[in-house]
């Protein structure tokens, strides 16, 4: 990887020199696009899942951040430089993105459960009841959990964490839902 790294730096210099613009408009778009795949594979997770795992919002807060400075860095310069607004922008919307799923799947059922739960009422699995654990309740625990999916502080996942997701959701299904306590 390293030796195709410095071959790139110096076949572009090169080009750089003979005043050829394309290599490096080239490796831009093709920088930016992978960038932005890397973080829609995020949404696509998000899609599925209905909900923000396994996603460090420190780490999105930090890219996010980075991309909007560096946006900003591109006015105070003596010439606008369109491409760099752009490959930047995509950048940091679909970061916002992320923080906007996280708002919407994450927090907002977080804080109305927490003032649904002060407030007395009591939800299990979608089903409301004003008495805690009735025979009502029990009979709408058959739902599948959301909050049961894993969750990472690192923006980083690997192929066997999924498989062990994979083998866990199965295991759940074999088993069936888990009973409630009385």
């Amino acid at each position: 990887m390293a030796s195709i790294q410095a071959g790139l730096i110096f076949g572009l210099r090169v080009t750089k020199s003979r005043h050829i613009q394309w290599p490096m408009t080239l490796m831009a778009v093709m920088s930016a696009s992978l960038l932005a795949a890397g973080v829609l594979r995020h949404y696509w997770d998000i899609w599925i899942h209905r909900t923000v795992r396994g996603i460090s919002f420190i780490f999105v807060a930090i890219d996010a951040g980075g991309d909007l400075f560096s946006l900003l860095s591109i006015f105070f310069q003596p010439k606008l430089d369109i491409k760099g607004m752009i490959i930047y922008a995509t950048e940091l919307t679909l970061w916002l993105g992320v923080f906007a799923c996280g708002g919407y799947f994450n927090l907002v059922p977080y804080v109305k459960k927490t003032f649904q739960t002060r407030s007395g009422r009591v939800e299990v699995q979608g089903c409301w009841d004003r008495s805690n654990l009735t025979t009502r309740a029990r009979s709408c625990t058959q739902g599948i959990a959301m909050n049961d999916l894993p969750s990472s502080t690192s923006v980083f996942r690997t192929p066997s964490s999924d498989i062990a997701t994979r083998n866990r959701s199965n295991a759940t299904k074999r088993d069936g839902p888990a009973e409630v306590l009385e």
